[in-house]
């Protein structure tokens, strides 16, 4: 037995006392440097990778597979998110919606991630989130002709409202006419709106665009170029502003006037298409 762990013993003290060549001096330093690369490296992925998820869900799995496809996504980001999507000859209807808004009061909330994009500070009390979904099932109730309720087609997940009619005006999300879908996590929404309307609400700090909006690739558009995120309601006020950007959102994707804060109601105006 002793002759065996002597046996065995022995190539490992011939290991320790052989004498460091130029060789094994390379191959020390290079396995050190490369893991010294690697593993803060992998920190730091393991750590956006946490981030990412605790965004909640979005219109991509919550896997790794679909944090990898979302870093992807970040080559086609859009440079400034509050600079508005461009007025073109073809825009229909030809006006926005919305003739003014007043100005959102203190700083904007921060924002975080492309898909899915969420507000991590100054999110909605679980009342006002609340408010703000039973709000949107009372504007479809009220036009229940016009407009409906679902799961969004973006988010996967969700409330959203779309039109109902047979035809609308400008595509959302595979020709679903969604109008507009509400965030469960912070009380923020996405909608698309008419380029004059985006630029008001941009203007007066209701919102901004999504980092995808009327970005492409291989000539296919990911997000319409009027996409925005408009900030959680921080009160009723402020809560009765977001619907009236809502209706905006019914204006442009089908050609529907649902009443304005002037105290009209009824359906204005349905634009000839």
């Amino acid at each position: 037995m002793a002759a065996l762990a002597d046996h065995q013993i022995l190539p490992l003290k011939g290991l320790l006392s052989t004498q460091p060549t130029s060789s094994n001096i390379h191959w020390v330093f290079y396995s050190t440097l490369i893991i010294s690369i690697l593993f803060p490296t992998y920190r730091l992925i393991l750590h956006d990778y946490h981030s990412w998820l605790s965004l909640g869900p979005g219109g991509a799995p919550s896997t790794f597979t679909g944090y990898l496809r979302v870093n992807f996504l970040r080559l086609l980001t859009i440079k400034d998110p509050f600079v508005p999507p461009p007025l073109t000859p073809a825009a229909n209807p030809r006006l926005g919606y919305l003739s003014r808004l007043p100005a959102r009061s203190g700083p904007r909330p921060t924002v975080a991630g492309i898909v899915p994009q969420r507000q991590t500070d100054q999110k909605a009390t679980p009342d006002l989130h609340r408010a703000f979904s039973n709000a949107i099932h009372s504007l479809a109730a009220k036009y229940p002709a016009l407009l409906r309720t679902g799961t969004s087609c973006f988010e996967k997940n969700g409330l959203a409202l779309f039109s109902s009619l047979p035809h609308h005006l400008n595509n959302t999300c595979r020709d679903t006419a969604e109008i507009c879908h509400l965030h469960a996590i912070d009380s923020s929404m996405h909608l698309t709106l008419h380029p004059s309307d985006a630029a008001l609400v941009i203007a007066t700090g209701w919102g901004e665009r999504h980092p995808l909006a009327g970005a492409g690739w291989f000539g296919q558009t990911l997000l319409p170029s009027g996409f925005v995120m408009v900030y959680a309601p921080r009160g009723k006020a402020e809560l009765e502003v977001l619907m009236e950007i809502v209706k905006a959102g019914g204006w442009w994707v089908g050609g529907l006037g649902l009443g304005k804060m002037e105290g009209k109601t009824g359906l204005e105006e349905r634009v000839d298409m």
